[in-house]
This record gives C-alpha cells, sequence and structure tokens, in this order.
C-alpha cells in the first residue's frame, strides 16, 4: 500500500481552502470531509505529524556530524584610560575563521546516522498508524450517526402506527359504533407508550452519536453539524478473498507491522554501537584556523587520538546486555504484533461475512414483517383480527426495521475495518 504524507495534508490544505471560501457554511458533511477535519484537529493526530518533524531535524543532525563545522569570529574592543590626568583610548580587533572537520572515527557516527533513519522510518509508520485508526474511527462515528437516525425514523414511525391502532381501538370501543372490549384500547395505550419510551431513547442516542462525532473531528460542541450525505446502497461482494492472502497482505501492508520490523532493526543498530563503546576508539581530526586582525596568521592541525575503556565500573557490559535485552524485547513484540494482526484480520473477516447473510436475511423479514402488519390491520379494520394480533405484527416489523437497519451500517463499519485490517487504503485515503 502505497502512502504518501504529503498526498494527505495536501487533501487536508485543499479542505480547508474549500471552507474558508465557503465561510464555514455548509449544508452536507461527506464522509472525505470529516476525515479531513478529525485529522487537522486531532491531538493524536497533530503530535504525529510533530514526532516525524523531530524524527527528522534528529537525522539531520546526526548527518551534520559528518560535515566540517565553519566558525567565524570577530570582536571588537574599545578601551579608554585616565592616568595623571591624561585619558588614553585604544581599539582592539580580532577576526579569524576556523575549520574543524572529524575525518574519521571508529564508526560511531555512522551508526548514529543508521539509528536516527530507522528512528524517522519508524516514526512515520507509527504516524501513519495512527492516521489510519483515526480514519476508521471517524467512519464509525459517521456510520454510527447515520444509523442512529434511521432508527429514530423506525421508532417515528412505530408511535405513529401505535397512535393509528389506538384511534382505530377507541372507534370500536365506542358503544354506539363497535363491540370491541375496552381491553383493546387499554391495550393500544399501552402500545404508544411503549413506542414514546423508545422514540426517547432513539433520540438520545442520535444526540449522543452528534456529539462523539463532533468529539472525533474536533466540530465545536455549541455548532449544529451538517446533514451527513447518505452512502451508496450496500454491495456486497460475491465471495472474499481467502483468507489466507488478506493474512500475508496484512503482514506486507500494516503499519504497525512494519514499525514493529523497524523496532527490531533499530535495537539491532543500539547492539552494534553498545559493542563499539567496549572496543578501542579512535578520531582523527583536522582543523585550520586564518586571523586576518590584529595581524595575518595561519593555524592547522591533524589530531589523532585513541582510546580504550580499560575499566568504567561495568557500565559498557551493562549497556550492551541491555541492548541486547531491548533486541529481545522488540522480538517478542514484533510476534505479537503479527498474532494481533492475524487476529484482526479473522474477526473483520467473519464480522463481514456475518454482516452479508445478515443484510440479505434481515432485507427479506422487514418485506414479509410489512405484509404481515398490513394483513393484521386490515383485518382489524375489517372486524374480523383483534388488537393483539396488530400489536404482535408491529412489533415484528419493528423488529425487522430494526435489524435492517443495523445490518446496513454493520456492513459499512465491517467493510471497513477488514480494510483497516489488512492495511488496504480506507475511505480518502
Amino acid at each position: 500500500m502505497k502512502y504518501t504524507f504529503t498526498t494527505r495534508l495536501g487533501g487536508i490544505a485543499v479542505c480547508l481552502f474549500s471552507m474558508l471560501c465557503a465561510g464555514f457554511s455548509q449544508d452536507k458533511l461527506s464522509l472525505d470531509e470529516a476525515i479531513n477535519l478529525a485529522l487537522k484537529n486531532n491531538g493524536n493526530a497533530l503530535a504525529s505529524l510533530s514526532a516525524i518533524t523531530s524524527a527528522e531535524a534528529r537525522l539531520q543532525g546526526s548527518r551534520a556530524s559528518l560535515l566540517p563545522s565553519v566558525s567565524p569570529d570577530y570582536s571588537y574592543t574599545r578601551s579608554r584610560s585616565d592616568v595623571n590626568g591624561r585619558s588614553t583610548t585604544s581599539d582592539d580587533r580580532s577576526a579569524s575563521l576556523s575549520v574543524n572537520w572529524l575525518l574519521i572515527d571508529s564508526g560511531q557516527r555512522d551508526l548514529n546516522v543508521r539509528q536516527s533513519s530507522r528512528s524517522l522510518e519508524a516514526t512515520r509508520l507509527n504516524t501513519q498508524n495512527t492516521l489510519r485508526n483515526l480514519s476508521f474511527q471517524t467512519t464509525r462515528s459517521y456510520y454510527d450517526l447515520l444509523r442512529r437516525k434511521e432508527l429514530l425514523k423506525v421508532s417515528d414511525s412505530s408511535v405513529e402506527r401505535a397512535r393509528t391502532l389506538l384511534e382505530l381501538a377507541k372507534f370500536q370501543a365506542d358503544p354506539a359504533i363497535g363491540t370491541a372490549p375496552v381491553k383493546d384500547v387499554l391495550q393500544a395505550e399501552a402500545d404508544l407508550a411503549n413506542a414514546e419510551v423508545q422514540q426517547i431513547s432513539a433520540q438520545n442516542n442520535l444526540e449522543t452519536s452528534k456529539t462523539e462525532l463532533k468529539r472525533v473531528i474536533g466540530w465545536q460542541l455549541t455548532r449544529a453539524l451538517p446533514d451527513l450525505i447518505d452512502p451508496e446502497a450496500p454491495q456486497p461482494e460475491t465471495a472474499l478473498p481467502p483468507l489466507e492472502r488478506l493474512w500475508d497482505q496484512a503482514l506486507m501492508q500494516r503499519p504497525d507491522v512494519r514499525s514493529a520490523e523497524q523496532d527490531v532493526l533499530l535495537q539491532q543498530i543500539s547492539i552494534q554501537s553498545a559493542r563499539l563503546d567496549t572496543l578501542p576508539s579512535f578520531q582523527l581530526r583536522a582543523s585550520a584556523a586564518r586571523q586576518f586582525e590584529p595581524r595575518n596568521s595561519d593555524l592547522s592541525q591533524l589530531r589523532f587520538t585513541a582510546s580504550y575503556p580499560l575499566f568504567d565500573g561495568g557500565l559498557t557490559r551493562s549497556n550492551l546486555r541491555s541492548a541486547e535485552a531491548n533486541l529481545q524485547s522488540a522480538q517478542y513484540r514484533l510476534e505479537q504484533t503479527k498474532r494481533d494482526a492475524l487476529a484482526d484480520v479473522e474477526i473483520a473477516y467473519l464480522s463481514l461475512s456475518e454482516t452479508e447473510r445478515r443484510l440479505n436475511a434481515s432485507q427479506k423479514a422487514v418485506a414479509a414483517a410489512r405484509k404481515n402488519y398490513e394483513a393484521a390491520r386490515d383485518s382489524l379494520q375489517e372486524g374480523a383480527g383483534t388488537i393483539i394480533e396488530v400489536i404482535t405484527a408491529q412489533l415484528s416489523l419493528i423488529t425487522a426495521e430494526t435489524n435492517y437497519v443495523q445490518a446496513i451500517y454493520d456492513y459499512y463499519i465491517a467493510e471497513a475495518q477488514l480494510k483497516l485490517a489488512v492495511g488496504e487504503p480506507l475511505t480518502g485515503e
């Protein structure tokens, strides 16, 4: 999977520019826009991007040690003295240019550069993993909000049907009109009350989902969210790829696995550095200086130094053992990360497979439950049915509609979760 931070940051910039041009007034909020807002405002995302900047600076600093340093120096001093009433002044100027260059060492600088380079790559992968998880979290919150809106519609429809049923029960229980028992009215009133309770719960769940989405994308809590754009109808694949192929893709593509691999390489370099500290070290340094004021002069040196850690209280040996233990820990973490990745893929794979089957079954259940409800309602209106039959049919319809809505958005989320687990590009990536 190819992922460039320049592309992602460019996308965020385009999104922000568009919002500025529109005066931040928008009627719809797409999933791509929600993800871009999350990447712009979320503290974890911003911290991860700052970590890349820090790692790049460390690598640049390590490479700078391979280059010479040039230091110009200038000083000016004006002095005044009074002796026996006589004042004298003097001006002293000094100007020089010095160059220092560590030509050869025992290899520590090269190890530092390699270590900084691996650290930068690991930081980039960690940042990519953070951004991908944030994108998925935004996707899930976005779909959860749409889910709550649809479930509220189901509750609203349930309340309307319960009210209609109550009016019909009252009509048929009127002694002057019908012969239905009064208990049918009581049953219908209880059914309406239960439907209104479910409606209140659905409204609260909707508001909670709005707050959650605002939190994730960094939207001001006091500002109303724009309407979300409904996704296209689910298009379940006829057959998912083999699980073994998805496992292989995850181990190659997932940034957390690749970051753990970089950590192992980084610890191997740390061992080399620790072993180097136990050996004799040497340096060959060249320096040159030219003085321009108060008189011209040149000075050049070529200096070779060597040292050996004859006794340091066991410090270097301890550092080496610590580096070896850190390598073993990194290897254990890598193996566990791979196991977690494989488990994530299998769980997401099974979840998507289950939601596909549930989506098809619940769609059929809605059609059947709606016909059953209409038949029971018509029978009651004609005097051939009972209110219990209608209420039972209505409960079946509510259950079927609720299951269908849940299956739709569970499918959207399961699809995104499988992409996250495998390491494939997510929406907006």
